[in-house]
């Protein structure tokens, strides 16, 4: 939630974890942090995609679908395996909730304590931070996640309100388009975890986009390195009653909130149009 118009001011705060362990939590502090832009890669090596390059940034990436039906050592998904620095990386309230909880931050730290002192309490037990890593410490992260939100839109509020009364009325900042090449990213924590879109501008015109979302973090098949994906992971070893109703395979899958059509993003390579929106500007007439 950025705070001014550049993307340098965070109402709350965001970074990395690896191996799920607080001390090593890396802030990203700006939309302007090379930390974050120069990690992501996306490996279709296990996906329905053409690529023998190797995992790509999202800069170079291809979206050209190869299917060979589903392959137990080789391609059988059609979503892409994106890493960070080369590791898999879960995205979601889960990941927001402990990077927040890493950087000190009063009110996620706040309610964090709240649920696992009252969890506990029912359980007889302490529970520790690490207990979150499990199907049910998704979704009370989710509900940690709503607490803090809440909190945060009366100050969202406040701070909208006070900049309107200061007299700041703009609503769009016109975009400049210089020649030649021209890269640039966008991401910010959506509901499901990090979103990013990745675009090359040539000449005013749009030559390479790729979305980045975060189904597909959570979903992708393994890597380029064979390392499993979230979903793949939070799988093993995970005990299942009667296996003919594995009820637990979709409980824990459905903790991550999945969106699988968001996780895929193809063009029609026949060039058939599929539907034309025209919108009219109230103001200009102008057709957008």
């Amino acid at each position: 939630m950025p705070l001014d118009t550049r993307g340098t001011q965070f109402e709350m705060p965001g970074g990395y974890i690896k191996n799920a362990d607080l001390a090593t939590f890396q802030p990203i502090s700006t939309y302007h942090d090379a930390y974050f832009e120069r990690g992501v890669k996306e490996s279709v090596k296990h996906a329905w995609y053409e690529g023998g390059k190797g995992a790509l940034h999202p800069y170079d990436g291809e979206t050209v679908p190869q299917y060979t039906d589903f392959q137990d050592d080789g391609k059988y998904s059609w979503v892409k395996a994106p890493t960070f620095y080369d590791e898999r990386a879960q995205v979601g309230p889960l990941a927001n909730v402990l990077c927040m909880a890493a950087a000190g931050h009063e009110p996620t730290t706040r309610n964090l304590n709240k649920l696992l002192e009252m969890a506990g309490a029912v359980a007889g037990s302490e529970i520790p931070v690490a207990a979150l890593h499990s199907t049910i410490g998704r979704h009370a992260a989710r509900a940690v996640r709503c607490a803090v939100l809440h909190e945060s839109l009366a100050s969202q509020w406040q701070l909208l309100m006070d900049n309107i009364g200061k007299g700041d009325f703009e609503t769009f900042n016109r975009p400049e388009f210089p020649k030649g090449e021209v890269r640039g990213f966008g991401y910010h924590e959506a509901p499901r975890g990090v979103l990013s879109h990745w675009t090359v501008i040539r000449d005013g015109k749009i030559e390479n986009y790729q979305a980045v979302v975060p189904s597909t973090w959570n979903a992708g098949p393994r890597d380029e390195e064979g390392k499993l994906g979230p979903y793949e992971a939070s799988l093993m070893d995970n005990p299942i009653a009667d296996p003919e109703k594995p009820l637990e395979v979709i409980r824990t899958i459905h903790s991550f909130d999945p969106c699988l059509a968001c996780a895929i993003h193809m063009v029609d390579t026949e060039e058939q149009e599929i539907i034309k929106v025209h919108g009219v500007g109230p103001m200009t007439g102008q057709a957008c």
